[in-house]
């Protein structure tokens, strides 16, 4: 097949549960699996998609709620988002992959090899966010103080009109960096609504609660990792990880979103990652 070949699948991983992905490049060439965070679709990592299909076989997922994929009204938690890619990567064919997860997308990687052991991938890249993400000590890599978290959860992910108010504000102040335009910002937007508030306000529940610190430093300990930082929380969140799983390298860069604004500079230090497999 060429390596021109894009193609859109449904993959049924449980009883009324599809999950939709891209899968281009050669089926026989070493699989980049590419994870969205919350709310958001494979469609995110486009640019790597273009950038890796010529020499690597790139899947983009959309995990279980979100893009195309079914929204179910029971799953929607990141141990069950790790259950449906040892499925659906049973499904394609694809063993010892290289997982690229992003955001809440580090979550369902992260429990992905709790289920399938890390030897089941062939490395893992994590992209800007901690596997603690609720955590009282101040001086720890978090997703917000505990008061901060408890409110977005009870009071504005709880409707759909406040949920867009703070995925407004997410993608404006903490995802991208500087001034973004209308089209970007439309386009983003759109993209994660494909998500209802009701899957987002669980799949933030579970996400705060988790604790994937163990098969974090086993990893990192086992298989090449690589982990991404935002350049807006790198002073606490990278001494934080290199604490806690000093065998992976960090990369400092942009915001939260940086593999979508800045691909050029993000394909490059996965380049040279890919590079020591």
């Amino acid at each position: 097949m060429s390596k021109e070949r894009i193609e859109s699948k449904f993959i049924t991983v449980a009883p009324g549960v599809q999950i939709h992905v891209w899968d281009a490049g050669e089926p026989d060439a070493q699989a980049l699996v590419f994870i969205p965070g919350l709310t958001f679709s494979g469609e995110v990592f486009k640019d790597q998609m273009e950038h890796f299909r010529d020499r690597y076989r790139v899947v983009l997922v959309d995990p279980r709620g979100q893009g195309l994929s079914t929204k179910a009204p029971m799953g929607n938690d990141y141990q069950t988002h790790g259950a449906d890619l040892v499925k659906l990567l049973d499904e394609l064919g694809i063993s010892k992959p290289v997982l690229v997860g992003w955001s809440c997308g580090n979550l369902e990687a992260w429990a992905f090899m709790e289920q399938a052991g890390v030897d089941a991938v062939a490395g893992c890249v994590t992209v800007d966010m901690s596997p603690l993400p609720h955590n009282e000590d101040p001086a720890a890599w978090t997703e917000g103080s505990p008061a901060e978290l408890s409110e977005v959860m009870t009071r504005v992910l709880n409707a759909p009109e406040t949920a867009r108010a703070f995925w407004d504000e997410y993608l404006r102040e903490v995802m991208w960096e500087g001034p973004i335009s209308d089209d970007e910002y439309d386009y983003f937007m759109d993209m994660g609504a494909r998500t209802p508030y009701w899957v987002a306000h669980e799949l933030f529940g579970d996400a705060i609660l988790s604790d994937y610190r163990a098969i974090a430093q086993e990893a990192a300990a086992k298989v090449p990792t690589l982990m991404f930082i935002a350049k807006h929380w790198a002073d606490v969140a990278e001494p934080w990880y290199n604490a806690l799983c000093p065998q992976t390298p960090t990369h400092v860069m942009g915001g939260h979103l940086m593999a979508a604004q800045y691909p050029c500079e993000f394909n490059a230090r996965l380049e040279e990652f890919l590079a020591t497999l």
